[in-house]
């Protein structure tokens, strides 16, 4: 209270009672009750917002924060943390990531078709299912040769020269398939469609990437067709193409980044360039 004098509180206030005389308070005790219930609550909620501004401000740049913006985090940190390797010690990594961007699209057509909650199987793809919350990947698998993620929830080891060796508990239980070989000839495509027919559900669908002159072997090894969008790997010397089971509106569209690289071999080609 305002005007208390702490000199007068004496001893009874170490144990906290003390009377009304103790204070030094001359308001008696009914007109000090009378003023303490004609507060404005409302007011004391108000007066609380300018004693701590900076809570506010934090909740309202919580609530700013959109789905995208934490997908957008997740990729660029794996890009970032998982540089590519291209067949090391002997061994069949011959990794190469695709672009933010493209990893952004395909992820967001995991989220559209890969069911509620995902149940999708990435083959050889871990930029993809590093790309979705912890929480979105609770029932998904990442396949792949790179011991590097088997502290991962849901890694598998996958080696492809064993087509069969997937762990019983994970067959027929996927709803959407992403496959990335490391390489592109027939002999791995067929390994992998063996194990790809292992891994998906009923009427589970299927997205790949490989490149257009496979457009025959794959409608013939797992029945897919090219689609308009197709992905940027920066670091590969020749151009993919995207293939899926069933049709897909999301990617109806071109790639900007490959448009961009098309035109500006154009302009290379031109006379006096």
């Amino acid at each position: 209270l305002r005007g208390v004098d702490p000199s007068t509180l004496g001893s009874a206030a170490v144990g906290g009672a003390y009377t009304m005389a103790d204070t030094g308070c001359d308001m008696s005790e009914e007109e000090l009750l009378a003023m303490l219930r004609g507060i404005d609550a409302s007011k004391i909620q108000s007066e609380s917002q300018v004693v701590y501004p900076e809570k506010s401000a934090q909740a309202e740049e919580k609530e700013a924060t959109t789905p995208e913006d934490l997908k957008a985090e997740t990729f660029t940190e794996f890009l970032a943390k998982n540089p590519e390797k291209h067949t090391c010690s002997g061994k069949d990594l011959n990794q190469y990531w695709y672009s933010a961007i493209t990893i952004e699209k395909m992820v967001a057509e995991v989220q559209a078709h890969g069911g509620e909650p995902l149940k999708v199987a990435f083959v050889s793809t871990p930029s993809l299912f590093f790309s979705l919350t912890a929480e979105q990947r609770r029932e998904c698998a990442v396949l792949d040769y790179d011991r590097k993620w088997e502290s991962e929830p849901g890694f598998v080891f996958y080696d492809y020269n064993e087509p069969e060796a997937v762990p019983e508990e994970i067959k027929g239980t996927f709803d959407m398939l992403v496959i990335d070989p490391p390489y592109i000839t027939r002999e791995v495509w067929a390994q992998y469609a063996i194990t790809a027919k292992l891994l998906l559900a009923p009427n589970g669908r299927v997205m790949l990437t490989t490149v257009a002159e496979n457009a025959p072997m794959m409608k013939e090894l797992l029945d897919v067709e090219p689609q308009t969008f197709r992905p940027s790997v920066p670091n590969l010397v020749y151009q993919y193409c995207l293939y899926t089971s069933y049709p897909s509106e999301g990617l109806d569209c071109d790639n900007p980044e490959i448009t961009e690289i098309i035109e500006q071999k154009h302009v290379e080609l031109r006379p006096g360039h």
